[in-house]
Parts: structure tokens; C-alpha cells; sequence
């Protein structure tokens, strides 16, 4: 095996990778345009459903409670401090809350004064639609209304008897956050992107390695390649590179409609955080092996590619096989997604896929542990030798190449 002849064989895969405008529209093309259009839609799809659930919540009185009196009470006193809660009125509430028309019907009971006079619990009852989310939002408010209504009245009622509100709070609970200024809430963060990186490398060689072994027998240009000056191994290891190339330009093609759609909708990567992303303080040796561990991780995916459509008989086959590698990194994607920092064992930098998740959640975390990380790195070397290994013997198979 030549170095230059390697050379050559990478040289020739990567111009018939970007002949092949099937394999760069679908890898590159598309994803660049597709996620930033996902943020669009899901960024305004989210805001307008969290919109729609807190504004404008259309209430009505029951039938039974539709009283001059009852409907004072509750516009004036039980809703009168959420201003999105609208009281309407209509003959038929129930009618109305299957037509969408409401979302909540408010009921009290006949003799609601009276126990409210002799200090007495009043029942209110709330009727709404639990398989529409719009009607179970708009109990939910409507309950905290009701809430603080029950409060107000606990208060009076405290007072009246001479007493100070406060002793019905002996204990006062105050929240400080002891984490540095610079270092967000990032949870979201952590949590997808170290998934979303590793299976994003894994998938991405997919259509490579499918077209330059399997699809070149399909093609029948795989045996006259065989017949060239390059051994098995310089073709070998040529196809293995480019694969491995092409990998990680989609990788930095997916990252970049993501940043793309990040900078259309911020709040893609922070759901549930008010503040959007802040600072995060990221080590620059940690942040070197890190990468280096995801470089080792994308290595070891086109040895395993490359071997996969070397046994494959047709492009279609190869496919197939090639489509189950997903789920090699949604397992510990998926295993360790809820897993901090603090809770990561060394043993989990020491498997194939899930190192390089758990790597990636440690750095963003800023809890940096070297010995781990290089611990990732030394398997995940070891790794790619094992699955080009495995590759190799595939080449040196001539049943194995030439499957009919």
C-alpha cells in the first residue's frame, strides 16, 4: 500500500461524490434549507400555541350559576386579576364548550353566600374538555384564579379576627443560586446537542459509503477499480477517507442550518428557558479532545459503513443494512440524556458511541474530568483500528466482493 496511491483513490471518490448530485443535495443542500425552514415553522408553530393557551381564555358561567350576583363575583373578584381570562356569555355553555366557542364553564354552588358569610368553604366546580389542551390550559388558569380568590378571602378572614396575615406563613422558603454569572442554564444544550453531534457523524458518511462500494457493484465499476495499479488496501483506505470527509461536511452542513436556524429563532435550543442561551465557559484543551474523540467516533462509523456496503450485493441492500446504525447512537443518545454531569461513570467513556455523548455533555457542563476524556479517546482509537480492521478482511474476501 502506497500513500500515493491513496491519494489517487481518495482524489477520485471525492469527484465522483460531488458528480453525484443525489448524495449532495440530500446531505448538504437540503439539510442547510430544511432546518432553518423547521425552526420557522416550529418557532412560530410554539409561540403561537403558548399564545393561544394563555390568551384570550373564553370562560362562561353554568346554566344553573348564571346570576346577576354570581357573575359579579366572578368578573369582579374570583377573575378579575387575570385580564386573559374573558367572561362571555351564552344560553347553552355546554353546547358552546363542544364548539370550541369556550373552553371553561364555572359553577357554584346555590348557597355560595351564605357559606362564604359563616366562613365556610364554597364548592366551584370547572367543567371543561380534557382531550383538547386549549380547555385544559384554560381550567388550569382558571383554577389558579380561583386559588388566589380562596387566599384573598383567608386573608379577610384573618384580619376580621384581629389577626396578623402572616402567621399563615410561618415559613418563608428563599431561593439563591450560587452558580457564577457566566455559566447559563443551558440544560437544553446539554442535553440535545451531544446526541444530535454523535448520531449526525455516524449517519452522515451513510450515502458516501453506500455509493462508493455498493453502488460501484451496481454499477459494475467495482471490478475493473480491482484491476487498477492501487492494491486492495490503498482502494480500501482511499473509500475509508472519503467517507470519513464526506461524514463531517455534512456534519458542518447540519450544524450550520442549525446555527442558521438559531439565529432565526434563539429560543430553538433553550426550550423551557426564559433567557435564552448564556455564556458558556468552555475549556480549550477539553474542547480539542472532545473533538478529537468525535473525529475518532466519525472514523470508526466508516469503517463500520465501508464494511457494511462491501457485503451488500445492491445499492438498495446497502441501505438497509446502513439504516440500523442510527439506533447505535440513539440507544446511549437516549440513555444518557437526563444524566448530569456528576453522574457519569468512567466505564461510559469507555463504550463506542456513548464516550463520545458522555464527552461532549461533560464539556458543556464545565465539570471537566481529563482522565475520562482520554480514557474516550484511547477507545475510541482503539475503535476505528478494530472496525478498519474488520473492513480489510472484507476486501481480502473474494466471495464476499463479488456476491451475486
Amino acid at each position: 500500500m502506497k500513500l500515493k496511491h491513496v491519494m489517487i483513490v481518495l482524489r477520485k471518490e471525492i469527484k465522483d461524490l460531488i458528480r453525484d448530485r443525489r448524495t449532495i443535495i440530500s446531505s448538504i443542500v437540503i439539510p442547510m434549507i430544511l432546518i432553518p425552514l423547521v425552526n420557522i415553522v416550529m418557532g412560530g408553530g410554539i409561540q403561537k400555541f403558548e399564545q393561544d393557551m394563555n390568551e384570550n381564555v373564553t370562560v362562561a358561567l353554568s346554566q344553573s350559576s348564571n346570576t346577576a350576583e354570581i357573575r359579579e363575583l366572578v368578573r369582579d373578584r374570583i377573575l378579575s386579576k387575570n385580564p386573559n381570562i374573558i367572561l362571555v356569555d351564552t344560553d347553552d355553555p355546554v353546547k358552546a364548550l363542544e364548539n370550541n366557542e369556550i373552553r371553561c364553564i364555572i359553577e357554584l354552588e346555590s348557597s355560595y353566600k351564605e357559606k362564604l358569610e359563616e366562613g365556610k368553604p364554597i364548592r366551584v366546580t370547572l367543567q371543561y374538555d380534557e382531550s383538547k389542551s386549549k380547555s385544559q390550559a384554560a381550567a388550569d388558569i382558571v383554577a389558579w384564579a380561583v386559588d388566589e380568590f380562596s387566599a384573598e378571602v383567608i386573608e379577610e378572614r384573618i384580619i376580621a379576627l384581629g389577626l396578623d396575615p402572616a402567621i399563615l406563613q410561618p415559613v418563608q422558603i428563599e431561593r439563591m443560586n450560587i452558580a457564577p454569572n457566566d455559566k447559563g442554564n443551558n440544560m437544553m444544550l446539554e442535553m440535545m446537542l451531544p446526541f444530535l453531534i454523535s448520531m449526525l457523524v455516524a449517519i452522515g458518511g451513510i450515502p458516501a459509503a453506500t455509493d462508493l462500494v455498493a453502488g460501484e457493484k451496481e454499477r459494475n465499476t467495482f471490478e475493473p477499480l480491482l484491476t487498477t495499479m492501487p492494491d486492495r488496501g490503498s482502494l480500501l483506505l482511499g473509500k475509508y477517507l472519503a467517507v470519513t470527509l464526506f461524514s463531517f461536511v455534512s456534519l458542518i452542513a447540519i450544524m450550520a442550518g442549525l446555527s442558521i436556524g438559531y439565529m432565526i429563532n434563539p429560543n430553538s435550543l433553550t426550550i423551557g428557558v426564559d433567557e435564552g442561551l448564556k455564556g458558556i465557559t468552555l475549556e480549550p484543551l477539553a474542547v480539542v479532545l472532545a473533538l478529537l474523540i468525535t473525529i475518532a467516533l466519525g472514523m470508526t462509523f466508516s469503517g463500520i459503513q465501508i464494511a457494511l456496503s462491501t457485503i451488500a450485493k445492491s445499492y438498495k441492500e446497502a441501505q438497509t443494512y446502513l439504516s440500523f446504525l442510527m439506533l447505535a447512537t440513539m440507544i446511549p443518545g437516549y440513555a444518557t440524556m437526563f444524566m448530569q454531569a456528576s453522574d457519569l461513570s468512567p466505564v461510559m467513556f469507555a463504550l463506542p458511541v456513548m464516550n463520545t455523548v458522555v464527552a461532549f455533555k461533560m464539556v458543556l457542563s464545565g465539570s471537566i474530568n481529563y482522565f475520562n476524556l482520554v480514557l474516550a479517546l484511547a477507545t475510541s482509537i482503539v475503535f476505528v483500528a478494530l472496525t478498519l480492521a474488520f473492513a480489510a478482511s472484507l476486501f481480502k474476501k473474494e466471495k464476499v466482493l463479488f456476491r451475486n
